[in-house]
């Protein structure tokens, strides 16, 4: 199984949520390919990506449950971290499948 089918099926697996660094690691790859492959899932329709920064505390990343000393444990953009919510798209909610 390729790299980019095996970072959806982890996806769907995780019913209660993942964070894509634990993804990273657990399939030995660098952070920036798996954020690269789950743009290519939501381009094609089968992941969706919501931007809910106005979860984020007030205190910033470091009070973040989700970070780790200090460091975010969601999303980052270059303007700053955000959080995100990573979805599996139902079939009928989707484009066709390359």
């Amino acid at each position: 199984m390729s790299a980019l089918r095996r970072v959806l099926e982890e996806i769907t697996a995780a019913r209660g949520g993942v964070s894509l660094d634990d993804i990273a690691r657990r399939l030995g790859l660098g952070r920036d390919e798996v954020d690269a492959m789950v743009e290519y899932w939501v381009r094609k329709g089968r992941l969706s990506s919501d931007d809910i920064a106005a979860a984020c505390p007030s205190g910033g990343c470091g009070t973040c449950a989700l970070g780790d000393d200090g460091k975010p444990g969601c999303g980052t953009r270059r303007d700053g971290p955000v959080l995100l919510a990573i979805t599996v798209r139902r079939r009928e909610d989707r484009r066709e499948d390359p």
